[in-house]
């Protein structure tokens, strides 16, 4: 264990600078996604569709299992882990903002899938048990919060997790930092609220957190680096 944070220490000293703070507050964000609900189908999944895709490849659902979403937004991964899963399965979606948990379950009623659940509330807080599900799930939503609130996000998400569950995150990439992010990252610190899905350290994060990572991939999204990155509690 003392090896394997020696290691993490040291690759954390190697990243290209610190990553961007997020200046909205919560408020603002439910309220802009609840704007945004509507559109954010058309306008954003498109271009998240591939690493969403390839984080669910990792995931890899099994029949009978239970699986949070968190930011489950407008149901797109939900849908497919409820597939998954199937009837002896439980799949939760769960999102900070009514109007992306309304989308997500006419997503669920459109795909015929009654045993999905969406719930409203806060990735910080989350209302489930200690240990309830087999896997967690989040598609560009860790790097929603705000740098010192995630390692309290990812404890959070590490407590419904049980001991031997798995955990797999899709994030925006600092660690491939070049003149595409340093642009989008100015534009984050203008638009705090319209573009708050800045880029993380997402491996070194998860790693610093007490997670053990099985499998990293990266992918692009509107020309920035993404990672996939499937892990266990240690």
């Amino acid at each position: 264990m003392t090896s394997e944070r020696h290691a993490a220490s040291e690759a954390t000293d190697r990243l290209p600078g610190p990553i961007a703070r997020v200046r909205r507050s919560k408020r603002d964000a439910r309220n802009w996604y609840d704007a945004f609900s509507r559109w954010y189908g058309a306008v954003a999944d498109p271009f998240e569709a591939p690493a969403r895709t390839s984080g669910l490849e990792l995931l890899a659902p099994e029949p009978g299992e239970r699986v949070l979403d968190v930011g489950c937004g407008t149901g797109t991964a939900l849908v497919a882990i409820a597939r998954d899963v199937g009837p002896t399965g439980t799949a939760v979606g769960t999102d900070l903002a009514d109007g992306m948990c309304r989308a997500s379950r006419r997503a669920l009623a459109g795909a015929g899938l009654e045993r999905g659940v969406v719930i409203a509330g806060d990735g910080a807080s989350l209302p489930f048990a200690d240990d309830a599900f087999d896997a967690v799930f989040a598609s560009f939503v860790l790097e929603l919060f705000d740098t010192p609130e995630i390692p309290a996000v990812l404890a959070e998400w590490r407590r419904v997790l049980a001991p031997d569950g798995r955990l797999c995150i899709v994030s925006l990439s600092r660690s491939g930092f070049g003149p595409t992010t340093w642009f989008y990252e100015r534009v984050h610190d203008l638009l705090p609220t319209a573009v708050d899905c800045r880029p993380i350290y997402a491996t070194e994060t998860l790693r610093e957190a007490g997670f053990r990572v099985l499998e990293t991939r990266h992918e692009t999204v509107w020309r920035l680096p993404a990672e996939i990155v499937l892990c266990r509690p240690r």
